[in-house]
């Protein structure tokens, strides 16, 4: 082997070994709260964030900066408990400095929004939820093409509020079908902070199914309901990797 040949063989190993294996890159933190009265996730997000690259970390303690270190995106599903002034200020940092938040409401008999004060969380990025809308068991909701997902979705919807603000990017269904109130919307936030709120958590449930029918079922009972959405994990996949981002 000649000198130039050598040389460049020493190059090349100097570079492999330099560079770091595709293991080595830490996943990328999805952190659930739970000190909010929330219920346990169900598994499917654990699948879906190692899937993406990441992995679900869940906190019982008050969130505060420090509490958010590591993290990339901030899951509040159904809190049922106060965030304090400081926890709303908090959040609103962390996603200013580049975080993502999503926060998936409900219904006042299961979330009451006074209480809570998620309001208050979400209003530095110009966004609210309303009071309830009128139920209609099982209409559903429908999300669009756009940056977070890759074509229209259909998502389950049975009882929740409407979102005012940010970006509307879903839609309760009406009677006849069409879309009404706004179900999701997005905000973005500096050069990398994201927002996301979903003004009926069934989504983030996976209770839609491929069979279910619209404005069939038993009013306000999972059990005797095949809830219509058959693009539930897809949605889900496809939001939290916008998220994560």
């Amino acid at each position: 082997m000649d000198i130039a040949a050598i040389a460049l063989l020493v190059v090349h190993t100097a570079a492999v070994q330099a560079t770091p294996p595709a293991t080595s890159r830490s996943p990328v933190r999805i952190c659930s709260d739970q000190a909010h009265g929330q219920a346990p996730l169900v598994p499917q997000y654990a699948a879906i964030a190692t899937k993406l690259g990441g992995e679900v970390v869940v906190s019982n303690e008050p969130i505060t900066l420090d509490a958010l270190k590591g993290c990339r995106v901030l899951l509040l599903r159904v809190p049922v408990q106060e965030f304090t002034t400081a926890e709303s200020a908090t959040i609103g940092d962390f996603v200013r400095n580049g975080g993502s938040l999503l926060l998936a409401f409900d219904e006042e008999r299961r979330a009451p929004l006074e209480k809570t004060r998620v309001n208050d969380v979400i209003a530095a990025f110009g966004m609210r939820l309303t009071g309830d809308t009128e139920y209609l068991h099982n209409n559903g909701a429908v999300v669009k093409q756009g940056a977070i997902t890759a074509a229209d979705r259909e998502l389950p919807f049975s009882g929740g509020r409407a979102v005012e603000g940010g970006t509307p990017f879903g839609w309760q269904l009406n009677k006849d079908g069409q879309p009404g109130q706004v179900f999701a919307a997005s905000a973005t936030v500096g050069q990398a902070g994201k927002v996301v709120v979903l003004s009926d958590a069934m989504v983030t449930l996976f209770l839609g199914t491929t069979d279910g029918v619209r404005l069939t079922g038993v009013p306000r009972d999972p059990t005797q309901t095949r809830y219509w959405g058959k693009d539930t994990a897809i949605f889900m996949g496809e939001l939290l990797a916008w998220l994560m981002k």
